[in-house]
Formats: C-alpha cells, sequence, structure tokens
C-alpha cells in the first residue's frame, strides 16, 4: 500500500486528536454559565489532557502486543463514547468525568497514528510527510476555535462534542478498510501493574507542574516520589515490562525524547504567553492576536515540511536539529528584548518546525519493530509532557515579577497593574526561554550523533521473547 494512503488513513485520526485540544476553549464561559461552573471550569480542559498524557504509553505498549488496528479502533470508539457523554452532560462534574473517558480515547488516536507510519513508512521517507502533519495540526488549531465559536453561537456547545461522531465514523471506516495488514501482535503478556503505577506517576507530575492547582505540592511532591520508587522496584521483577529499560540505552533515542520536550516547551511557551502579553500590556484585540500567532503556526508547518524534504533527501538530521535550535535562540532573544516580535515569531516557527521531523527519524530510526509501539508513545509523551511544562515554567517566572492576585479567577484582575509591570513579568519569562533555548542548542550540538537513516521498514515478529523471558 502506497504512503499516501497510509497517511490518508490516519490524518483524520490526528486531526481528531488535535482538534479536540482547542475546539472546547471558545465556548467555554457558555458552557460555565449553562452549568453554573464558576472557577472549576478550567477543569473542563485539564480533565482531558491529563487523561489523554497519562494512557499515552499504555497504548504503545498494548498495541505492540495487540496490533495497532484493533488499538485503533478501541481508541476511537472510547474517544467517541467520551463524546457522547460530554455532549449530553446536564451538570459540571457529569462533564468533566465524560472528558475524561473522551480523554483516555483520545490519547491513543495521535499516539497510534504516529506508529502506523513508521510501520508503514522508512524513516528516511517519513520526513516528507512530516509536513503535511503539521499542516494537520496547524488546520486543527486554528479551526477548533473558529467551529467552538460558530457551533455556540449560532447552535449549541453541545455540537463541538457531537460532531466527533460522523468524522470518527469516517476514521474508523478508513482504519479498518486500508490498515488490516497492522493487526498482528506478539505473544505476550501484559504489565497492569506497571501501565497503572506510570499512569499514576504522569498524573502526579501534570498535577505537580500545573499552576492552578491548590493541592499541597510538598504532599504531591511525596506521592510522585513513592511512585516512582514502587514503579522501578514492579518493573524489575516484570519479564516484559511497560517501559523496557533498553528503550533508553538506543544511540539518540533519549537526547530525541529530551529535545522534543524542550522543542515543545518553547512551542507552547510562545503560544500562550505572547498573546497574553498582547492583550494585557499593549491592549491588543484577541482577534488581532491570533491573527499575529498565525504567523507562528504557518511557520512552524513550513518548517516542518521543508525539514521533512530536506531529510528525504539528503539523510541528514542533525544539522537541522542544530540549525532550528540555533533560530529559537535568536527569536527568543527578540523577544526578551521586546523588538521585530513578528519577525522573531518566524523565526522561531521555521527553526522549532525543522526540529519536529529530525527528531521523529531518529526515534523511528533507532527502534527496533517490537518495541516501536511503546517507543514511539513514550516520544509523543515527551511531546505532551514538554507543553505542559513549559505553561507551568513561564507561570513561575511571570509571577516572580507580577504577584497572584488572591481570589481573582480571571484575567481581568490583571488590569490593576501598570503596564510596566507587566512588561518586567513578561520580560523574565523570555529572559528563562532564552537559557531553555540555549541549553537545547548546546545539547544538540554535542549529545545528538548523526546516524545513517533505513530506507526500509523492518516488520515486526509474533514471535518475539523479551531477553529476560526465562
Amino acid at each position: 500500500m502506497s504512503p499516501k494512503t497510509i497517511f490518508a488513513s490516519v490524518a483524520l485520526v490526528i486531526a481528531l486528536g488535535s482538534l479536540e485540544k482547542s475546539i472546547v476553549t471558545t465556548p467555554l464561559p457558555i458552557i460555565g454559565e449553562e452549568l453554573g461552573a464558576g472557577q472549576a471550569l478550567t477543569w473542563v480542559v485539564t480533565a482531558y489532557l491529563l487523561a489523554a498524557t497519562a494512557v499515552l504509553p499504555v497504548y504503545g505498549k498494548l498495541s505492540d502486543i495487540f496490533g495497532r488496528v484493533k488499538m485503533l479502533n478501541i481508541s476511537v470508539a472510547l474517544f467517541l463514547l467520551g463524546s457522547v457523554a460530554c455532549a449530553l452532560a446536564q451538570e459540571l462534574p457529569t462533564l468533566v468525568a465524560a472528558r475524561v473517558l473522551q480523554g483516555i480515547g483520545g490519547g491513543g488516536l495521535i499516539a497510534l497514528a504516529f506508529t502506523v507510519i513508521a510501520d508503514c513508512i522508512p524513516a528516511r521517507e517519513v520526513g516528507k510527510y512530516q509536513g503535511y502533519i503539521s499542516a494537520v495540526y496547524a488546520a486543527s488549531s486554528i479551526a477548533g476555535p473558529l467551529l467552538g465559536g460558530y457551533f455556540a453561537e449560532h447552535l449549541s456547545w453541545r455540537w463541538v462534542f457531537w460532531i466527533n461522531l460522523p468524522l470518527g465514523a469516517v476514521a474508523l471506516w478508513m482504519i479498518n478498510t486500508n490498515l488490516k495488514h497492522l493487526s498482528k501482535g506478539r505473544d505476550s503478556r501484559f504489565d497492569w501493574a506497571g501501565a497503572g503505577l506510570l499512569m499514576t506517576i504522569t498524573t502526579l507530575l501534570l498535577l505537580l507542574v500545573s499552576p492552578d492547582i491548590s493541592i499541597s505540592r510538598i504532599g504531591l511532591i511525596c506521592a510522585t516520589a513513592f511512585s516512582i520508587l514502587l514503579f522501578i522496584i514492579v518493573e524489575k521483577r516484570i519479564a516484559d515490562p511497560i517501559l523496557p529499560a533498553r528503550l533508553f540505552t538506543l544511540p539518540g533515542y533519549l537526547i530525541s525524547v529530551i529535545l522534543i520536550m524542550c522543542s515543545q516547551l518553547l512551542m507552547f511557551a510562545v503560544l500562550v504567553y505572547l498573546p497574553l502579553q498582547m492583550q494585557w500590556q499593549h491592549g491588543t484585540s484577541a482577534s488581532a492576536s491570533g491573527l499575529i500567532m498565525m504567523v507562528f503556526m504557518m511557520s512552524i508547518t513550513s518548517g516542518a515540511y521543508l525539514g521533512g524534504k530536506r531529510i528525504a533527501k539528503t539523510g541528514f538530521y542533525k544539522s537541522l536539529v542544530v540549525l532550528g535550535f540555533g533560530m529559537s535562540v535568536v527569536a527568543v532573544f527578540l523577544l526578551y528584548q521586546g523588538v521585530l516580535v513578528t519577525v522573531a515569531l518566524a523565526v522561531a516557527g521555521l527553526g522549532l518546525g525543522l526540529t519536529l521531523p529530525s527528531l521523529n527519524v531518529v526515534v523511528q530510526n533507532v527502534l527496533p519493530p517490537h518495541d516501536r509501539g511503546i517507543g514511539l508513545s513514550m516520544f509523543g509523551y515527551g511531546r505532551e509532557f514538554g507543553g505542559a511544562i513549559g505553561v507551568a515554567f513561564c507561570a513561575t517566572l511571570f509571577h516572580i515579577k507580577v504577584p497572584v492576585l488572591v481570589g481573582e479567577g480571571s484575567a481581568e484582575g490583571l488590569s490593576q497593574f501598570d503596564p510596566s509591570v507587566l512588561g518586567q513579568g513578561f520580560t523574565m519569562t523570555y529572559g528563562g526561554l532564552v537559557v531553555v533555548a540555549l541549553v537545547s542548542w548546546l545539547v544538540a550540538i554535542v549529545c545528538l550523533k548523526a546516524q545513517p537513516l533505513s530506507s526500509d521498514v523492518v516488520k515486526p515478529k509474533r514471535s518475539y521473547k523479551p531477553r529476560n523471558v526465562k
């Protein structure tokens, strides 16, 4: 089957997963007013992100054992069930619970879609499709708020969730029509204890870095440390653990996961905090700041497309990673200085876009077929977790200069601050991002090693057994 057919079969799955993260943001005030949510309304977004990130590694490992198609079907089915439950919810706790169910399904959409691509397209060739993947992401990110606003104003906010049903039905049809050959798994027992502990650790870490959580930080740190210790003890006793230690000995794998975390940290930090600066400090309208941010999104797509084409043509990727982070250093420094903002967004987007296909091909190239699902899922986990850390990191730096307003539940409380005070907070934030970009650039130069990329796809064997199985 041609790579174009494979990509077309999972493009809608990727769109569903990325669209759901942004489509619900626009109608949030209307949802809160109808359900009487108050400040707890943010859990409508947080619940989905927590659940989707926590189950990422689980889907990867299950797909290694039971096959990609089975797990994709389960993921889409759970996502659609959660969408129906969200659309029918009559109170906030029910909606939040339904969003958790939807997130459990949604977590597998993008992770498994990337694994399917890796199963069918060689590492050297997959770069060509990274631009299309980024275009799907960009289109979904832009279309999400627009669709959410349209549904909320002209139909009902519940259509934000009903729209998933026809799209999901088409995705299921394409998956089961074009990807039947990916239904094979391998004979192995699933590590349920490790999976439960890994999801617990992920949830605790995400709560720990969230700036809006009122739970005791000391308690979260203790619970996280205990869970990690218990996870290590349990995994040493399992023949085929959910997170094999052998992954981290693969050349370039761990460095690529760390660098994608840094890339997404920078990306989400700019996506969230530059619009806030334009609106809070400079008084720009939301729509005007959104138009300026389109420069960033389109530059990311262009960088990923050009980088992917370059990798497919030459097989070289390290120079693109180094160039990408180098451009990020320059761009974030311009934001720190407060000059040439549009140019800085274009440069940052191109640079971060170059890192996406480059790091993805490193991971796909070194992963053995029997660990491809969990390996790519952990790479996706690093990507999602990096975005969460980016927002929390910026919030911490910002509030060093701008005090937290006790009792204020919205951004309107910042109107009492002088723009110069807000400017100090944003300057502090961009200064921290300059340090992150610079460290990432140095790590890419020193630690990322260039390797030849494979032009073939190695299929997983059903008879594979882990080495430590007696």
